[in-house]
């Protein structure tokens, strides 16, 4: 939304209604505070805020919104065909829907160093159809959208210095603090360690930026 409302905000009617909706309370908690920061001058104080599930968006009615966006969604929930098909059951007619996923990542490499330090942590791995644009292309239109198109999208992650964004992806991360949780002090300075040396060999000089490609598709009801 950040993105839609920064880009486009100045063009969406103000009768238009736009809602942001997730089931993580701490993705919740950043629209709300983003809100409050903007102001009722914003088109973000007419942002709706709701706990739901990608798979079950019992809140929303049939054919009722124009657009549907989904960063880094499908791949992560159980029933990714699913929770198109909700997703295209709330769009009206010639609705869009825009979505992305990883084709891969240096930053996922370094979430991969943690069974490393701990063996019996089991690293999620992306579901292959999610990792190709002729594999998302598939889902999207096996679901039902069509004029499907997904494009390769190079990005970039900033960093000024090795440790303090070793430090950062570690300990703020939301994904990454659900793994280490339970990890001692020691465990997670090794974690550090660990992400410091493959970051030096992904990008040799610092301040740098760690390289990834994602995946856009864009599909209408």
């Amino acid at each position: 939304m950040s993105r839609v409302i920064q880009d486009y905000g100045h063009e969406i009617p103000s009768s238009s209604p736009l809602t942001c909706a997730d089931f993580s309370d701490g993705m919740l908690a950043q629209v709300r505070a983003a809100k409050e920061r903007a102001g009722l001058g914003s088109p973000w104080a007419r942002v709706e805020v709701r706990n739901q599930n990608a798979m079950d968006l019992c809140e929303v009615a049939d054919g009722s919104v124009s657009h549907v966006t989904a960063g880094m969604v499908y791949f992560m929930v159980p029933d990714p065909q699913k929770a198109l098909k909700e997703s295209l059951r709330v769009l009206r007619p010639e609705g869009v829907l825009a979505l992305s996923a990883w084709e891969g990542s240096e930053w996922l490499d370094l979430m991969n160093l943690l069974p490393k330090v701990r063996p019996d942590k089991t690293m999620p791995t992306m579901p292959g159809a999610w990792t190709s644009t002729g594999g998302i292309k598939g889902e999207m239109e096996k679901a039902g959208f069509r004029d499907v198109e997904v494009h390769e999208c190079p990005v970039t992650m900033a960093f000024q210095d090795y440790e303090s964004f070793a430090r950062f992806f570690s300990t703020k991360l939301p994904h990454m603090v659900a793994l280490t949780k339970d990890m001692s002090e020691e465990e997670v300075g090794k974690l550090q360690a660990l992400m410091v040396e493959g970051m030096k060999k992904m990008c040799p000089q610092a301040p740098g930026a760690l390289k990834g490609m994602s995946l856009v598709g864009v599909g209408r009801k």
